[in-house]
């Protein structure tokens, strides 16, 4: 009998993240777009440099009242708490056993960190972080690079980017890539380039990043060297096999939703990076070849990269993007 009450002791440690992690209280530091006053579990907090004031409270799925005033006007708001981050790794526990007891302890509950109120809007409206400083955005062009992009194997080339600011939201964005070559099947005496252009649509400014969703219009051209398998038919019923450098030729077109962020490290520099899915058609061509040449399935043919690189095809397929580039901003 003890030793299962040890065993459901350690079950109850071990499966409830948020239980074990998250603390009683929440601090939060409170912040407007002015100078003000607050009042908060019947104590007054009397500001005049507009600086962020910190409270204390224990965390409770309860809203936290907090009163906001001005000599000429006042509001009060309710912090709404949320789920802690950490409460979500329950979901690694046994059979999803640290969500019933972080239910049962209510310890999953906690307050944003930081919480900005903005005395002109109406209701209970706040945000749950602080704005960017609007300095940051004086500066409306970037010129950018891919630090990784000299390094692919697979597309190595120079990748720049000009992205102009239009007003607070939108920005639009033109980039730009030169193919260089590499000893393989995927860039080897490779001429080509990249273009791309993206609209782009931030949606939350934090204190020192932007989150933004973009759509990319992309056009791809590239010519490269690879060895190619080939057999013909000389006779009916026989086959000869033989490798070949071929030349190759790739268009693609894409349009591809990115969403991505940008992150200041300082006013001039900023890093950014996004992730995107969207549709590619692509067209791979073996301009050079006699009529007769056909193509050799690769051994492996769902894993070998070079032939389904370089495998002559006009195809709709699924574009995936990722990418990290560095900014200048002026």
């Amino acid at each position: 009998m003890r030793h299962t009450f040890l065993l459901i002791g350690l079950i109850w440690l071990v499966s409830s993240c948020a239980s074990v992690i998250n603390g009683r209280y929440s601090q939060i530091n409170i912040k407007s777009d002015e100078a003000v006053n607050y009042i908060y579990n019947g104590d007054t907090v009397i500001n005049k440099l507009n600086e962020p004031i910190a409270f204390v409270a224990k965390n409770s799925r309860e809203p936290l009242a907090v009163s906001v005033f001005t000599e000429e006007k006042s509001k009060q708001v309710y912090i709404l708490p949320r789920k802690a981050s950490v409460y979500w790794l329950n979901a690694l526990s046994p059979y999803f056993s640290g969500f019933l007891v972080d239910e049962i302890t209510g310890k999953k509950w906690e307050y944003p960190r930081k919480v900005f109120i903005n005395m002109d809007l109406p209701g209970n409206s706040y945000t749950p972080y602080f704005p960017m400083d609007s300095t940051l955005l004086y500066r409306k062009n970037k010129i950018g690079f891919n630090p990784f992009s000299l390094a692919m194997g697979y597309h190595p080339g120079i990748e720049v980017a000009y992205e102009r600011l239009h007003g607070d939201k939108w920005a639009t964005q033109f980039s730009y890539s030169h193919f260089l070559s590499r000893d393989n099947d995927f860039a080897r005496n490779s001429k080509g380039y990249k273009i791309i252009l993206e609209e782009k649509y931030f949606f939350r400014n934090k204190e020192k990043m932007r989150w933004y969703v973009g759509l990319a219009a992309e056009y791809f051209y590239k010519k490269h060297d690879a060895d190619i398998r080939y057999y013909t038919i000389p006779k009916p019923g026989e086959r000869f096999y033989f490798k070949e450098r071929t030349r190759i030729r790739k268009e693609f077109t894409s349009i591809t939703p990115h969403i991505g962020f940008q992150h200041y490290l300082t006013r001039a520099f900023v890093i950014e990076t996004y992730f995107g899915v969207g549709l590619r058609y692509r067209k791979t061509t073996h301009p050079l070849i006699a009529e007769n040449y056909i193509q050799q399935p690769g051994f492996w043919e769902w894993f070998d990269l070079s032939y389904d690189s370089n495998k002559m095809e006009s195809t709709l397929s699924t574009n995936l993007d990722f990418n990290l580039r560095l900014n200048w901003v002026f």
